[in-house]
């Protein structure tokens, strides 16, 4: 089964409906995940950036429901960031926002390619990146 790491950004759009930001992976990478041929993992602490994106837009969205739709979907897998992740934490210092590097990490520990826009950690190399 293929899998994929998802960065905030990412979520979010999907989440909200802006396909338009997506690239032609990232839709096919939902496509495979709503088939149930994908896994797609979210850190946890996309969970809080979702929550300060939405209070940046005035609460554009339900959270909570949001977030319990999420939960209840076979599809998405949380990885929480743990002291073995803080311990490599400097591994990843080529990206350097900390939030962007504990999504790193989780692509890293689960070994699957992060779907991302973002230019410092494509251009980092410190992990697989699908655009």
């Amino acid at each position: 089964m293929k899998a994929y790491t998802l960065d905030t950004h990412i979520l979010l759009w999907h989440l909200t409906g802006q396909r338009r930001k997506l690239s032609r992976a990232a839709q096919r990478a939902f496509e495979q995940a709503e088939r149930g041929d994908a896994l797609l993992y979210v850190s946890t602490i996309s969970l809080i950036e979702l929550w300060d994106a939405n209070r940046r837009a005035g609460g554009a969205f339900d959270y909570r429901n949001v977030v319990q739709h999420l939960l209840r979907r076979a599809q998405f897998v949380f990885v929480p960031f743990d002291a073995e992740d803080a311990y490599a934490y400097d591994e990843l210092a080529a990206i350097p926002e900390g939030r962007d590097r504990m999504i790193a990490l989780v692509s890293r520990k689960m070994d699957a390619p992060l779907i991302t826009v973002d230019a410092a950690i494509a251009g980092s190399g410190a992990v697989t990146v699908v655009e």
